[in-house]
């Protein structure tokens, strides 16, 4: 648990670094931008999994390791959680209405949704894009995204005790 929140923290401080620098450059809603965390969270999983092989001296199953990278991530997830609660309920606020504008375009370019129906839709989607909300989906996410990314690094960085007995 000590690793894993350790390593946790360290993932979610580069996180909110980055997020900082999107938001300073104007950049946060570039398409491209909201792939740079992926990364982070792959090497981060990493990182959690190998110090955590590192203290349990150099063997771990893959349960082991699926765990302190999931764990790790999750605790990057609510430090980034309260940094974007923050971000959108305290710092600037009007990013919300720059979200529900940016919304109503791609649904307008789409075409799917019927002029008649685009202000329920829109009612609907504004719901789900309140800072609470968000942070929350943001824990879950980051939790459903720690495990895909952890499932597929355990592979790597498991190494499973011997089963030779000395004698």
């Amino acid at each position: 648990m000590k690793t894993s929140l350790t390593s946790g923290i360290y993932i979610g401080i580069v996180l909110i670094l980055i997020s900082v620098v999107l938001y300073v450059t104007n950049l946060m809603f570039e398409t491209w931008a909201q792939y740079i965390s992926y990364p982070i969270l792959i090497a981060g999983a990493v990182y959690a999994q190998l110090n955590y092989k590192k203290s349990l001296g150099g063997e771990m199953t893959y349960g082991q390791a699926l765990g302190a990278g999931v764990l790790a991530i999750i605790f990057a997830s609510v430090l980034s959680a309260i940094y974007a609660y923050l971000l959108y309920a305290v710092i600037d606020p009007s990013l919300i209405d720059q979200i529900r504008i940016m919304t109503e375009q791609k649904l307008i370019e789409q075409g799917r949704v019927p002029e008649e129906q685009l202000d329920q839709v829109l009612e609907m989607t504004m719901k789900f894009q309140k800072p609470a909300i968000m942070a929350a989906m943001a824990i879950f996410g980051g939790a459903l995204i720690g495990l895909i990314i952890s499932l597929i690094t355990a592979i790597f960085t498991k190494k499973n005790p011997s089963d030779v007995v000395p004698e």
